[in-house]
């Protein structure tokens, strides 16, 4: 999915792509974040190959947040939204999208 079919799905579609692989690496985010991808990955024993584009979907879709605006020398800091967070992240995120189209007449 492109990041614009992530902005325009439902948050039950958001919540229902939460499955398998990508599962686990949010629950990761849960339980070891905030925290660098290869610091997560490695607390969770997830490989970096699988944890790294899982990470990027996450992002995309607003279950993960940047956490801190500095970067560390090993790359962005992120952490996980907790559920309100991602729900008032989506919301913003459709309201914002709405905003922008334009009526036909």
């Amino acid at each position: 999915m492109k990041p614009i079919d992530f902005r325009n799905a439902t948050f039950a579609d958001l919540q229902g792509r939460l499955t398998g692989q990508r599962a686990r690496v949010h629950r990761a985010w849960c339980i070891y974040g905030p925290g660098t991808t290869a610091e997560v990955s490695a607390l969770s024993k997830i490989s970096i190959l699988s944890f790294r584009p899982r990470t990027t979907e996450l992002y995309q879709m607003g279950a993960i947040a940047l956490h801190a605006h500095e970067p560390s020398p090993d790359g962005g800091i992120y952490r996980a939204r907790s559920d309100a967070e991602w729900l008032a992240h989506h919301a913003e995120q459709r309201a914002a999208l709405e905003s922008r189209q334009q009526q036909l007449l």
